[in-house]
């Protein structure tokens, strides 16, 4: 074996790493911000057939709605939720619309803010 050869080795670990790290931080990154939002998709959802049900835009809608996120490790308070229409009879649309943003960090790489929008429309089950 030459003597050449050891250092160029020890490069070459150094490179891969430099190479494979990032890419391993990455898959974990986003890996979850998928779930993240996967999370935030589910809670708005259920946050817009409970509206359905019990008639629009009340505070037991909303305490639900920062209850699930809170579940998912989701902080309500950085969240935008928007509830329309306030009221709804029978039938009638109700939209629930959440938006956070997600801090993605890959070192050597980026680092950078996703907005996360989940947005769902049930109809309502409450006759006026």
């Amino acid at each position: 074996m030459l003597r050449g050869e050891q250092g160029s080795a020890t490069l070459e670990t150094i490179l891969m790493i430099l190479v494979l790290l990032p890419l391993l931080f990455a898959v974990v990154e986003f890996g979850d911000v998928f779930h993240r939002w996967l999370a935030q998709d589910a809670a708005t959802a259920h946050a817009a057939r409970y509206a359905a049900e019990v008639g629009g835009d009340t505070p037991e809608v909303r305490a639900r709605l920062e209850e699930s996120l809170r579940d998912a490790g989701i902080d309500p308070r950085r969240a935008t939720i928007e509830i329309a229409p306030p009221r709804v009879g029978w039938r009638e649309r109700v939209t629930v619309s959440v938006r956070t943003d997600a801090q993605i960090a890959v070192p050597f790489v980026l680092t950078t803010v996703l907005p996360l929008r989940s947005t769902a429309v049930a109809r309502g089950e409450l006759a006026r």
